[in-house]
Order: C-alpha cells, then structure tokens, then sequence
C-alpha cells in the first residue's frame, strides 16, 4: 500500500473512532457504555497478567532446564 493511501486509511479511522466517541458521550448512555468499557479493560488487564505471570513461569522452568543439562554434559565431560 502506497504512503498516500495509508495516510488515507489512518485518517478515515481516526474520523470514524471520534465520531464514535463523540457519540457515546453524548448520549444518556454514557456511564453504563464507560462502566462496560472499565469492565472490559480490567477484563483484559487480569488477562495480561495471567499472561505475563505463564510467560515468567515458563522461562524459570526453561533456565532450570538449560541449567541441569550443562550440569549433565559438564559431568560427562569431566569423566573423559
């Protein structure tokens, strides 16, 4: 896609996301539109952390692995 034609799209989002919110805000619905949002960013959030948390938890247990297989070559090595 040319520059010109990103250029485009990326303002044809941005018009069509202000108009979108401009439109939630300004109707009676507000706050329960804001408290679905809140709720579904705390609901990404938590999943994020899950996330993170299975990610840092597979690393440990893949240094832990990394580390009892130089302990084994370092052992087999020494015996030769």
């Amino acid at each position: 896609m040319k520059s010109e034609g990103k250029l485009l799209l990326g303002l044809g989002i941005g018009i069509a996301l202000g108009a979108a919110i401009g439109y939630i805000l300004g109707t009676d619905k507000k706050e329960e539109w804001l408290e679905q949002a809140n709720v579904f960013v705390d609901k990404v959030k938590a999943n994020v952390k899950m996330a993170v948390a299975k990610g840092q938890e597979g690393v440990q247990n893949l240094k832990e692995d990394i580390d009892d297989c130089l302990e084994i070559t370092k052992k087999e090595l020494s015996k030769h």
